[in-house]
Parts: C-alpha cells; structure tokens; sequence
C-alpha cells in the first residue's frame, strides 16, 4: 500500500504503557507529512538474532503521540482491548472468510512480485552468459531466457482477475505485520479525545513546539539532551540543535548550561532550552508591553513557549 493510501489519522497501538505503529505506510506517513520519525524497535525477520539493524513496528515518545492526537494525525488505540473485543465478532462466518481472503491476496500479490523478480535476475544472467564466447555459455543463457519467458508471460492469470505464480516459483508465506485489517477502524470504540488521553507523562509543550515548527526529532541522549533536532528527515540533514526542557519557574543549573553548551559547540550544534510561559504571566507580560491589535493580545494571553539557543565561543 502506498503512503498515499494509508489511513490518515494513523492508528497508534498502546501496548503494556508504549505507543507504537505497525503499519509501514502509517509510518511512512508519519515522517512525511507530520515529521515524526520515531524509532525502530522490532527485530527484522530475515536476521532475528542481532540489534544493530531494526524494523516494525514504530515506537514513538508519549509527547510525540500528544502532539499528533492534538493536531489529528493520530489516535490511540488500547491494543489488547481492541482485540479481545473486536476478535468476538470473527465468530461470523462471513467476516471470517473475508479476512482470509484478505491475506490470500496479500500473498498472491507478494509471489507475484517475487516471480517478476526472479524473471528480471534471469534475463539479467542470460544477458551477461549471452556476452561470453563458448557454447556453453550460449545454451545456458538460452535455457535462462525461456525460463524468464516462461515465468512472465505463459502463466494464465486466475479468473477473478488476480495474477497466478509460475510453478518454478518458491511458495511463499505472508505474516501480518498489521492488524489494521483484522481490526478495522470502523470496528473501533469511539476515539477520545487529547486531553482524556492518559498522556500526563507527555507534558512535553517544547516537543510540540517543534514539531508544529516542522522540525524532526529523535532521542538525543547521545548527546546529553531531550532531543536532537533536525531542519528536516534526519536521514538527509544532521542536528542542528541539542534540545531539553524545563519549567517555566525551574532553576537551570549552571553545570547544565555550561556542560551542554560546550558538549553542543564542539559536536557543531547549538544548545537549545525552553519551556512554557504560563497563561497567567502571558497575559501579565501582554498587558505591561506597548498597546497590540486584539488578536495578538488574545494569543498572548495565552501559554506560550518560549525557547533559547546558547552556543559555547572561543573553542
């Protein structure tokens, strides 16, 4: 499914106190239209017993899905309750057989996919045995170019229109990495709200700052912050900034400024801190300052965000 395609907002599954999102074109969606990235914590199926390279599903920070909720990007989903719930209506035999046909086309079309492939790297070997100056050579580039024919053309297509697998072609198996079809939105209880969300630990004014400023995020402990902060997909830009926060009446501790300050210049990124101004000392600020039109003065009054950059000099 392309990213197009994908359901918007996005279904993000609360699991044992973790948000996360399994569908890759959700994901995909995430990082292109609302600059969430997230991070991969799911082992890859092809190499299950290392770490280093990750896959599905997504997991993203209790801020980040405060953040998309309250802007519409997302809704939570309880994902054990949703499915004791949803999987008592799957005693229909109707709703039964249509999830199986579900899968089953989802198969087909990954066979498919896999004997155009392997047609392509068999016209690709005949071409290179085709150069070559001994017979051999000929006959076996000969033998992988009726193979390849043989595999895109001589199979007949099934008669509800769907693509049949050419015979030479492995069998394969297809695991869900998603359950939005076995679990559909409709399916769903009625989404709440941002502020019913159980989201008190994401209290995070200075992520959703950010992210409404289209900056990308991801975890910034390597360098000693809440954040590290990219102008744009992380895959195409480094840090700019090093990004904590804290409240609005909370000392700073010195040692913090100087440490992280230094810590940001020397790896060529700048050390951003802020916090949210209350409402009550927005609309203090607002009313001492010059007169403003009525607009203005209205969002003044309320809570804002407030951030500052330090950058360490003569190092």
């Amino acid at each position: 499914m392309a990213a197009s395609e994908a359901p918007f907002p996005v279904r993000v599954a609360r699991i044992a106190g973790r948000y996360l999102v399994f569908d890759n074109a959700a994901a995909a969606v995430l990082r292109r239209q609302v600059n969430t990235n997230g991070v991969l914590v799911g082992t890859a199926p092809q190499q299950p017993t290392q770490n280093i390279f990750l896959g599905l599903p997504v997991e993203l920070r209790p801020e980040e899905v405060e953040a998309l909720v309250r802007q519409g990007a997302a809704y939570v989903v309880d994902g054990a309750a949703a499915h004791r719930d949803t999987l008592q209506s799957y005693r229909d035999p109707a709703r039964r057989q249509a999830y199986i046909d579900s899968l089953r086309k989802q198969k087909e079309t990954a066979q498919v996919a896999l004997a155009q492939r392997s047609a392509e790297r068999a016209a690709e070997v005949a071409d290179k045995l085709k150069r070559g100056n001994n017979k051999k050579g000929a006959a076996a580039a000969a033998a992988a170019a009726a193979a390849a024919t043989v595999s895109t053309a001589d199979v007949p297509d099934h008669a509800d229109g769907t693509a049949a697998v050419p015979p030479q072609v492995k069998t394969i198996g297809v695991t869900p990495t998603s359950s939005t079809d076995l679990v559909p939105a409709y399916a769903l209880p009625e989404r709440r709200p941002a502020d019913e969300l159980s989201l008190e630990e994401a209290a995070a004014p200075l992520c959703r700052h950010l992210l409404s400023n289209g900056y990308h995020m991801t975890p910034g402990l390597r360098f000693g912050a809440q954040y590290s902060v990219y102008p744009g997909d992380p895959l195409r830009f480094h840090a700019h900034f090093m990004a904590s926060q804290y409240g609005w009446d909370e000392p700073i501790p010195i040692l913090d400024i100087v440490a992280c300050g230094r810590l940001a210049t020397a790896v060529k990124k700048a050390f951003l801190f802020g916090g949210e101004q209350p409402a009550a000392a927005a609309a203090a600020a607002a009313t001492s300052s010059a007169p403003v039109a009525a607009a203005e003065e209205g969002r003044r009054s309320e809570a804002q965000v407030r951030t500052f950059c330090l950058e360490w000099a003569a190092m």
